[in-house]
């Protein structure tokens, strides 16, 4: 990045060597869902910033929590943007609907959905700076474009990093499986291939960065600020309602009613949610334009610098990060869907 670029190279590197710490300003807290059940949250209003350009709401992927985003926090708060963060329930600090805290089991996804409402009505609506744009990760980011479709309006614009538009391997094979575990009174039992928590680099855990230091940072806040951050291995429950929601993302006429302007982040050597399906849904947005970070793996987040830089280019991109982003019928210049075709 050219020093008059935004965020400018000491900007990642500060925000880098920061990202372990909660900032000061940081306020976590808990909102009421409407089924009753508490959802945490937080909001970093970047305070020393006299003119703030927008906030940013961080949807997390599955198995993480708010505080592995404070890297990004971090970066947009330098640059003038208020941030506010999630935990989806079944995972960090939220509800989880399973006595063992270990499983991660869902009774379906349109909670999650709803739970988005709650915290724009709750938390974030009169209460934070607009614009507001949604940003997730993975399963994360697939709530987001159920949101989206479902509450149009309400979000300006947002980014999808990996979204999990479909979950990548043989779909025939986890349909069948959930569908009988499930028969077989055996929907809380973990899928295979995962286990109850454990720490390091493990199974698919080596399918998510090639950088050792930042792939760190959950095991580090699980053992440093609360055990309790800690979720294992998906359950077949937690997968046949998370088959069943991308079904209703991937059918026709749901993508073209979603009119939201889209970033979506590609990794280019993603083994956890589908690339093929990622290019054909955003081909199908109205407002979307999907690029590829080619080499990153799944959390591209989370990823070298060298990705990173690449990331926050994209997203420079998308919207203006000097000024503030205005986010109107010449947001995508370009109506290409993505960057690449070999996706």
């Amino acid at each position: 990045m050219s020093d008059d670029q935004v965020p400018s190279p000491g900007t990642l590197a500060g925000a880098k060597a920061r990202r372990l710490e909660v900032p000061a300003d940081g306020v976590f807290d808990y909102f009421q869902a409407t089924d009753g059940e508490r959802i945490r949250f937080a909001r970093f209003p970047a305070s020393k910033v006299l003119d703030i350009k927008g906030t940013v709401i961080f949807l997390p992927g599955r198995t993480e929590f708010i505080e592995k985003f404070l890297e990004d926090v971090r970066v947009f708060n330098d640059i003038g943007f208020a941030c506010a963060a999630m935990d989806l329930r079944g995972q960090g600090m939220s509800h989880r609907p399973h006595p063992n805290r270990d499983k991660h089991y869902v009774r379906s996804f349109e909670p999650h959905i709803e739970d988005v409402r709650t915290m724009f009505d709750q938390v974030l609506t009169e209460k934070m700076p607009k614009p507001y744009i949604l940003m997730g990760h993975s399963a994360g980011s697939h709530v987001i474009l159920r949101f989206l479709h479902d509450h149009p309006g309400l979000a300006d614009a947002a980014v999808l990093v990996a979204p999990m538009v479909e979950i990548y391997g043989p779909m025939w094979l986890a349909k069948s499986l959930s569908w009988l575990a499930r028969h077989l009174g055996l929907g809380d039992a973990y899928i295979p291939g995962h286990t109850s928590f454990k720490e390091g680099r493990w199974g698919w855990r080596k399918k998510l960065t090639h950088d050792m230091e930042r792939f760190g940072d959950e095991d580090h806040f699980i053992k440093n600020r609360d055990k309790r951050l800690a979720v294992g291995g998906a359950t077949y429950k937690w997968l046949w309602e998370a088959l069943k929601s991308t079904k209703i993302l991937n059918s026709p006429g749901y993508a073209e009613a979603i009119s939201t302007p889209l970033l979506g982040l590609q990794a280019g050597e993603d083994t956890i949610v589908d690339n093929k399906k990622q290019k054909a849904l955003f081909e199908r947005l109205p407002h979307g334009r999907l690029v590829r970070i080619d080499g990153a793996m799944h959390e591209i987040l989370k990823e070298t610098d060298e990705h990173r830089a690449a990331v926050w280019r994209a997203i420079g991109e998308f919207m203006d990060l000097k000024r503030g982003p205005q986010f109107g019928e010449d947001t995508l210049k370009a109506d290409s869907p993505s960057n690449d075709d070999q996706a």
